[in-house]
């Protein structure tokens, strides 16, 4: 399993703590927001995530976003 960077474990976090709050999965303009960064960083932070495993999405459908594995510890 390849490892995490910060900055993408921050994301991951994010969209674990979100699920967890709200029972549905965040857009990436929330993410972005929570973050405080821009959405196309988001975006190819969660393309990483989902390339290594951690994440799935369906492409272009809002909310799709699945946790497959938790954050490293």
């Amino acid at each position: 399993m390849k490892k995490l960077t910060i900055k993408q474990k921050k994301v991951l976090e994010v969209i674990e703590w979100f699920i967890e709050h709200n029972g549905y999965s965040p857009t990436i303009r929330e993410i972005a927001e929570l973050l405080d960064s821009d959405t196309h960083a988001v975006f190819e932070k969660m393309l990483i995530l989902e390339e290594k495993g951690y994440i799935s999405t369906k492409n272009g459908k809002a909310r799709t976003i699945k946790i497959l594995k938790d954050v490293e510890e």
